[in-house]
């Protein structure tokens, strides 16, 4: 959950929590909707929970030793871990930074290391929403079978009368566990094969719980049109937890509502 190694002192525990923890402050989600609230709160109570032992000596050695032990070792689920065993009372956790401060500054967290608690809750209450907002925004979108992501869908929009319409695209949305290079890789390639009849471009919202940097992201979407010879889809990275993203400026209209329609919570 603090994404660090089985060795990790003390001073890079404390400093991953304090890392972890500023992201589900009440303060960050008070503007989303409850079941993102329920879902931060329960995970700032694991959080918290996983400091709880990874300070106390007694039930580190503990942990250490149900992990050397394998799966079996591990408690229930939704058991307090260690509970039972006395110790010397862990330390208390340190405050989360106050709003709009910024916490201790850390590079991402690899893949393999990130926690994913509740993050089947997230992905479930995120493709609500933007269902939601997809009636909403592009009623008149068709939906289509696309394996391997989570929405597929191409717009249609209404001609106007003293207007030219917009061009109908191809909107693929995936949700992963963090949005990064690798993400952006996995995606590339089945988006760049369907194209429905009459679209004119296709556009990737990859949506997740955090965004590498941002210069990260370009780099691996720069490289993959360096292969492709500059053709394949407009990569549109969404964090759900505030629904910001990061338009490229080939980025259709239509995805840019969507997104906005989210940011502003009427849907």
């Amino acid at each position: 959950m603090l994404s660090l190694a089985s060795d990790a002192p003390a001073d890079e525990i404390k400093k991953a929590f304090r890392r972890e923890i500023a992201r589900y402050h009440p303060d960050k989600v008070q503007h989303l909707g409850p079941e993102f609230q329920e879902m931060a709160a329960g995970i700032a109570a694991d959080l918290t929970e996983a400091y709880r032992v990874l300070m106390d000596p007694a039930l580190r050695a503990r942990y250490d030793d149900d992990m050397r032990a394998g799966p079996a070792a591990a408690p229930p689920s939704g058991a307090r871990p260690y509970a039972e065993r006395p110790g010397p009372p862990p330390q208390t956790p340190p405050p989360a930074p106050p709003p709009g401060a910024f916490a201790d500054p850390a590079p991402p967290p690899p893949a393999s290391a990130r926690s994913t608690a509740g993050l089947d809750f997230v992905r479930r209450a995120a493709l609500s929403k933007i269902r939601e907002a997809i009636q909403d925004v592009l009623g008149s979108a068709e939906p289509f079978a696309a394996p391997g992501f989570d929405v597929a869908l191409v717009t249609r929009p209404k001609k106007g009368l003293f207007r030219k319409s917009e061009d109908s695209v191809c909107v693929f949305i995936r949700f992963v566990a963090f949005v990064d290079g690798d993400a952006i890789r996995s995606v590339w390639g089945p988006a760049s094969k369907p194209r429905e009849p009459g679209a004119s471009a296709c556009a990737v919202l990859l949506i997740g719980p955090g965004l590498a940097p941002a210069r990260d992201l370009g780099a691996a979407v720069t490289d993959l049109r360096r292969k492709a010879r500059g053709a394949g889809p407009v990569i549109v990275p969404v964090d759900v937890r505030d629904w910001d993203a990061l338009f490229p400026p080939e980025t259709p209209e239509s995805v840019r509502s969507l997104i906005q329609r989210l940011k502003d919570g009427k849907q």
